[in-house]
């Protein structure tokens, strides 16, 4: 390999993982994405990462099945498109430049030059793959005899760089789509079945110039790479891990359930800090009857006007006469009760900041007061350690950490048992296998 991003030989092997190959190509175009997140990423961890990441996604997919580690994705886009998406997103980011350099090229300058005229879909043919517009639809997806129509009607022709022509057809576009696209398409939107068809034709670009410079397994192997990726992604996802740790995962639920009294205090006590609330608060406040009110009031203590003599003169409260002093207000005034609305404004209030006017709650067509606050003194304190909150918060960090903690193991032990050699350009990054 040469330079970052400038692979010297696309189809020298890097690696041999019980016997199948990991290019070069793939490692290097790998390390290029993750410098470019952090310019001290070493190529030797990225090797090792994405070996590992071969065996677990493996694992994944043995263990799980992908109908299960890509639940949910009928509101998304299909797992093969999204791999799809990111390979060209990849070459795109690493090779864009050279693209757009060998686009120049092309006689009338550009991608728009390849593209050739195509008569508009009529409404008949769109009839025959969406059915009569205006009926009543539960579901939005396409069955096989509806595809096979749909293949027939090109949206976009284009010619090749190399010769020969090609086409979009609707099919194409159905089959890329997320539940937003699929309103579309119903929805006969022709301008938005033009565009994809366009970024098709875009992608394609991406692909062949890829396949031309590179050779088709090497790109094959960076999509290989890309879906272990993926399906890596999927597993840490069903052990509540990962980017979104607030999803549902049974897998943490059933290890959260584990977690006993014990575990639960012994964590409170490493992490007592985490548990800080505010206890009380010292606090004013200035009811008004309506929003016009509160406005004159608030551009009045933004002019400096003291706190308790405008509540004196203009709330509407019982406690006005006592310059709408609330005393000590308690997080919770008795046991297992949750604040009113009031006091949870309070307790969003930094001391000394008058609050902006805020309406209370109210149900239709009732008169609703406005409220403007004042904390003068806050006093923290920390939640119970017997509480429900801790010991929700405290199993669930334990539980991610016993999840964390099997697939590591697991990770080592797939290592362990696997069959793995890395060549002379897993090493050195150059010269061929």
């Amino acid at each position: 390999m040469g330079a970052c991003g400038q692979p010297a030989s696309a189809a020298a092997v890097a690696a041999r993982i019980d016997g199948a190959p990991l290019l070069a190509f793939s490692v290097e175009s790998s390390w290029c994405m993750a410098r470019a997140a952090d310019p001290d990423a070493q190529r030797s961890a990225t090797l090792e990462l994405l070996i590992a990441n071969r065996l677990l996604a493996g694992e994944a997919r043995k263990r799980f099945g992908e109908a299960a580690l890509w639940a949910g994705q009928r509101v998304g886009f299909a797992r093969e498109v999204s791999i799809d998406d990111q390979l060209v997103s990849t070459l795109r980011s690493l090779y864009g430049k050279e693209m757009e350099s060998d686009l120049r090229q092309l006689p009338g300058v550009g991608l728009d030059s390849l593209l050739r005229p195509t008569p508009p879909l009529s409404d008949a043919e769109l009839d025959a793959v969406f059915g009569k517009p205006g009926a009543l639809r539960l579901d939005l997806s396409l069955g096989e005899a509806q595809l096979a129509q749909a293949s027939k009607l090109v949206l976009l022709r284009f010619g090749k760089p190399g010769g020969g022509e090609g086409s979009i057809s609707l099919a194409d576009v159905a089959r890329r789509q997320n539940v937003q696209g699929r309103v579309a398409l119903f929805a006969r939107e022709r301008d938005f079945m033009q565009r994809q068809a366009r970024l098709q034709v875009a992608s394609w670009y991406v692909l062949d110039w890829s396949v031309r410079r590179f050779g088709a397994a090497s790109v094959a192997d960076l999509r290989r790479v890309l879906a272990d990726q993926g399906d890596v992604q999927a597993m840490m996802r069903l052990h509540g891990l990962g980017d979104d740790q607030h999803a549902g995962s049974r897998l943490l639920d059933t290890l959260a359930g584990q977690v006993g009294a014990g575990q639960v205090r012994a964590y409170y006590a490493r992490r007592r800090e985490d548990f800080v609330r505010i206890e009380r608060v010292r606090a004013r406040h200035i009811r008004l009857p309506d929003e016009a009110a509160a406005r004159r009031v608030a551009a009045a203590l933004a002019g400096g006007a003291d706190f308790a003599a405008l509540a004196r003169r203009h709330s509407i409260a019982p406690d006005a006469g006592g310059g709408g002093s609330l005393g000590w207000v308690r997080h919770e005034s008795q046991a297992g009760s949750k604040p009113g609305w009031l006091a949870q404004l309070l307790f969003t209030q930094a001391p000394g900041q008058v609050s902006a006017p805020v309406r209370s709650p109210a149900g239709p067509g009732r008169h609703a007061p406005w409220e403007i606050v004042l904390v003068e003194e806050r006093v923290q304190g920390y939640q119970a350690a017997d509480s429900e909150a801790v010991r929700y918060v405290a199993s669930r960090a334990l539980a991610r950490e016993m999840a964390a903690a099997q697939l590591t193991a697991l990770r080592a032990g797939l290592l362990r048992k696997a069959r793995v050699e890395i060549t002379r350009a897993g090493m050195a990054g150059e010269g061929p296998a």
